[in-house]
């Protein structure tokens, strides 16, 4: 058990409609899920995850700032295996903690909001909350369209916009373009179709906003 009074990030999720997917979909669901998780542990080794039944899936973050990434990362990632998937997911950002070995066993208010947020979505698909009532007025709004615009989303235009998230916006077009193996001006094509960037200001945004908040 680990008592922490700095802020973490919950990540909370299920997958929409899982029991119609085939048990080979389902294997393949679970192995992305897991490569999604490897890659929240890689931004910071603290981060922790878990799986329950193959069809909810939690992260703890440390590097905050990083939740709205990771979030976008879990829901595109799942949407472009194709369209017969996609998820609901709820993060949350608060102070105090107790984290324990089992994620599924830790607790503190960033849990508590992540899972009732979770528990409150109906036709939405992403919602966000915090502790801190200027963060969550400021993104409440943002996060809506958000959602809109990745439900909106093809599972190609998702494959295309993942590695940009993947690298932290850290490739040019051109990279992107060798990375999918298309042209540069496909490439350029499809992220400005997919809205890639309003969603990349939307990030850096968020970014910014969490490391100006005072936490204590």
């Amino acid at each position: 058990m680990q008592l922490t009074h700095q802020p973490i990030a919950v990540i909370s999720g299920d997958i929409v409609n899982s029991t119609k997917l085939t048990s080979e979909q389902f294997e393949k669901l679970l192995t992305r899920i897991k490569q999604i998780q490897l890659l929240i542990s890689t931004g910071n080794s603290a981060n922790a995850h878990s799986i329950e039944r193959g069809d909810e899936f939690q992260s703890v973050v440390h590097d905050i700032e990083s939740a709205l990434r990771y979030t976008l990362i879990y829901r595109i990632s799942i949407k472009a295996l194709g369209k017969e998937f996609d998820s609901r997911i709820s993060f949350a950002i608060a102070s105090h903690a107790d984290l324990r070995e089992s994620v599924s066993q830790s607790m503190g208010k960033a849990f508590v909001l992540s899972g009732r947020g979770l528990k409150a979505l109906k036709s939405e698909r992403l919602v966000f909350s915090s502790d801190r009532l200027e963060l969550t007025e400021h993104f409440a709004l943002l996060i809506k369209y958000l959602d809109r615009q990745l439900t909106a989303l093809t599972s190609r235009q998702c494959e295309v916009m993942l590695p940009m998230l993947q690298s932290n916006d850290g490739l040019s077009v051109n990279e992107l373009a060798e990375t999918l193996g298309v042209a540069t001006a496909t490439a350029s094509k499809s992220l400005k179709a997919s809205g890639w960037p309003l969603i990349s200001e939307l990030n850096w945004r968020f970014i910014k906003q969490v490391a100006g908040v005072e936490y204590g």
